[in-house]
């Protein structure tokens, strides 16, 4: 690590660098000694990222970012933050503490957080994030379930976020396959945590990870502006029933809070007066009995997942005006829209938006939008409004 990154000249540098290219970047000559090209480079790629996606490391001056890897890697600040108001109390670790960013949110939340990281490099540059923040947070070199065995203390939390790239697979899609094997280790972690927090993969199956993984009270599916990021698993000793939250950051949709265990009805209908898109989150849940109880629509076919009700509603998704609704007939709908500027969204259609826009030549649109989809088993054409 080194710290002559943190000369306010440099910092200035690259400030003012901010908008070039890193491969650019690094082949230029640089005014400074005792710090190399791709020393300087690493900082400008870590400013980059951070500014969208952890604003508050963006202004501090005395961060110095890990390679990009390691940042991309990482949650965002918005998960971080949002998974560290879920609970409080006074001792936590983290496991697998990365470059700590997930720590940083938990020190917010807890008395006495405990960072560990098996990359030694990682690790020194967690430790100078938390002294940038002015936080006592421990952070400690090694194995972070080896540290867990040896410790004598209970947490109120452990935090651990296993790797999907492995030794074995390039990227490990089922829980088995992470690193480090959380399924042969629940015992350990149940024995000295009151909860235990995984997160997972938004691609890893819930179905499965729930007979997989034991004492699970809580599944919550985060996504960032209808982006699914994660899966975040919550287990504890006692457990009566397993609570999904479905939950879209960075928006002003409500979230989506179920019993796993409780069924819904799905009502059918044809298109009314407004038609509803389901948030990413909600549609990894699959939840759409529950969507329909708790908000009053309806779906209009059983696999286009596109819900409609005849009033206005605070949705978790996106809510359209529905303005007219065609059979899909080919010669109708180029008479009708052909070279016009509508954005295109098909479900449970036999084309895609890529041969629907060449066929009929239509151009991008910020609020006008044709769904292309299907209701009561027929294809159909929905001429709707974004609101």
């Amino acid at each position: 690590m080194n710290l002559k990154l943190l000369q306010p000249i440099v910092r200035e540098y690259l400030l003012e660098h901010l908008h070039v290219n890193a491969a650019s970047f690094l082949l230029k000559s640089h005014p400074f000694e005792g710090i190399s090209p791709q020393e300087l480079t690493q900082q400008l790629v870590g400013l980059q990222k951070a500014r969208l996606k952890f604003e508050p490391l963006f202004i501090n001056d005395q961060v110095i970012f890990p390679p990009k890897v390691n940042l991309e890697q990482t949650s965002s600040w918005s998960t971080a933050t949002y998974k560290a108001n879920l609970f409080h109390g006074e001792k936590m670790i983290d496991l697998t503490g990365g470059f700590g960013i997930d720590t940083s949110a938990f020190a917010k939340a807890y008395t006495n957080t405990t960072h560990i990281e098996l990359n030694k490099d990682l690790q020194r540059l967690a430790k100078q994030l938390f002294t940038a923040q002015e936080l006592t947070t421990k952070s400690y070199a090694g194995d972070g379930l080896q540290y867990l065995i040896e410790s004598t203390s209970i947490y109120d939390l452990i935090y651990i976020d296993p790797s999907r790239k492995t030794d074995t697979k390039s990227k490990a899609i089922q829980l088995e396959d992470y690193e480090p094997n959380v399924i042969k280790n629940l015992d350990l972690l149940l024995s000295k945590g009151k909860k235990v927090m995984i997160k997972t993969s938004p691609m890893l199956d819930i179905t499965a990870g729930l007979k997989q993984l034991k004492n699970v009270c809580a599944i919550h599916i985060i996504a960032v502006k209808n982006d699914v990021k994660e899966l975040l698993w919550i287990l504890e000793k006692d457990v009566n029933e397993v609570i999904i939250h479905c939950v879209n950051l960075e928006s002003q949709q409500p979230d989506l809070i179920l019993n796993h265990g409780d069924t819904a009805s799905i009502e059918l209908s044809e298109p009314l007066d407004y038609l509803y898109e389901p948030n990413a989150a909600i549609m990894k849940s699959q939840a759409f009995g529950h969507l329909c109880e708790t908000y009053g629509v309806s779906k209009i076919d059983q696999d286009a997942h596109l819900f409609t009700g005849k009033k206005s509603t605070d949705f978790p998704g996106r809510t359209f005006i529905i303005e007219e609704v065609k059979a899909y007939k080919p010669k109708d709908i180029k008479r009708t829209y052909a070279k016009s500027h509508r954005a295109v969204v098909t479900r449970n259609f036999r084309e895609s938006v890529h041969q629907l826009r060449t066929k009929y030549q239509l151009k991008e649109h910020e609020t006008d939008y044709l769904f292309f989809t299907s209701s009561m088993g027929k294809p159909i054409v929905i001429q709707a409004k974004k609101l």
